[in-house]
Parts: C-alpha cells; sequence; structure tokens
C-alpha cells in the first residue's frame, strides 16, 4: 500500500465522528395487538446525555445523566418498522440510536398488491388472508373495490381462519389502478379495514 493511500485513510479516520458509547444502542420491541405505547430505556456507558433529537414526530424523550427515555406513541404502527434518536452525550460524541418495532399481524395477506402487465392474459390470481392465532379480527365481513376495472369473488378457504378472494381484470388493454377493500368484524380502526391496490401496469 502507497504512503498516499496510507494518509488518505488516516485522515478520514480522523475525520469521522466519534460516536457515543451505548450498551444497547439497538433494540428490538415486540408489541402486542392494541398496544398503543411503549417506553424504551437507553443508557449511555461513558458520558452525560446532552442532547437527543427523535426523527419522528410519534417519540418523545426524557433525560437525566447517562440515562435517555423514550416515550412511543404505537397506536398508528401496523407493520414492523424502526425509529431512530440522534443523541448527543457531554463529550460532543454522537450516535443514532435504533428501536426496532415487532408488529404482530392482526391479517396476513399473501400480497400487498396484484399487478398484470398490459396486453398480457386477465389471468385470475387469488389473495389469501390468515387469522392468526390470538389476532383481534375474528372474521372477514366484506370485500369491495373502489372502481371497476376488475372482477372479485370472496369466499371462505379451506382452513379455519382462512379467506380468499379470487381477482380477475377486465381487460388489460390499457393501464388501470384500483383498491381491494377488505373490511373486517374488529372495532379497533387498525384492524377494520386492510387495503390491497390493484393495478394492469
Amino acid at each position: 500500500m502507497s504512503l498516499a493511500i496510507k494518509a488518505l485513510g488516516y485522515i478520514a479516520v480522523l475525520m469521522a465522528p466519534a460516536l457515543a458509547a451505548f450498551e444497547k444502542p439497538v433494540q428490538t420491541i415486540r408489541l402486542n395487538y392494541g398496544q398503543d405505547a411503549v417506553t424504551v430505556v437507553f443508557r449511555s456507558k461513558s458520558s452525560p446525555i446532552a442532547k437527543a433529537k427523535p426523527l419522528c414526530d410519534c417519540t418523545t424523550t426524557t433525560q437525566s445523566g447517562h440515562t435517555l427515555t423514550a416515550h412511543v406513541d404505537t397506536s398508528e404502527f401496523d407493520q414492523t418498522v424502526d425509529k431512530h434518536i440522534d443523541v448527543t452525550t457531554a463529550d460532543g460524541k454522537k450516535t443514532k440510536l435504533t428501536m426496532h418495532f415487532e408488529v404482530p399481524q392482526a391479517v396476513v395477506l399473501s400480497a400487498r398488491s396484484l399487478q398484470w402487465q398490459r396486453g398480457a392474459d386477465p389471468t385470475p390470481q387469488v389473495l389469501r388472508l390468515t387469522l392468526p392465532k390470538g389476532s383481534p379480527v375474528q372474521d372477514i365481513t366484506e370485500a369491495s373495490i373502489s372502481g371497476d376495472d376488475f372482477f372479485f369473488s370472496p369466499e371462505k378457504g379451506k382452513k379455519k381462519r382462512e379467506f380468499l378472494v379470487t381477482v380477475t381484470p377486465k381487460s388489460t388493454a390499457k393501464k388501470c389502478f384500483n383498491r381491494l377493500i377488505i373490511s373486517t368484524s374488529s372495532a379497533d380502526p387498525r384492524y377494520a379495514r386492510f387495503i390491497v391496490y390493484l393495478q394492469v401496469r
């Protein structure tokens, strides 16, 4: 390795920001069905915490010495998601703390969207919906489509707590975009309706 390359590497190390040391800078939180809030605690291993900036409106923080407490509104979380906090400690070191939220699915969809190519055969596609054990959703009550570009046929699946919706484009001659709306028996708005996008591209 040349002296020039070694020198560039040394300069890059000098210019890299010093990272604050935390006991668990990345934490995984498994939420329960319907959980609206959670508190997550981070602890600095060296210098006290001077400043914290949550990177989402769902998060607020309080700090005391080496401890940072994050209060997170999880009421809008409908899928697994990461949330971050930028932190600076008293010695000027910075780091990004990560909260990895695992959100249980009330309805497991085989796909979030169904697509067909323009000009291709209008082949039926089957959307499979499954209600996992412990789900707050007890039943699928209705399926509807926001437009009129597709035929659809909902039916019970062969397995318990399984539902199928067969969707077929009326034509693939031109592009179109509709929404398949799945309504459930749940009174909780988080689980009352699920959207699957239908598209001829």
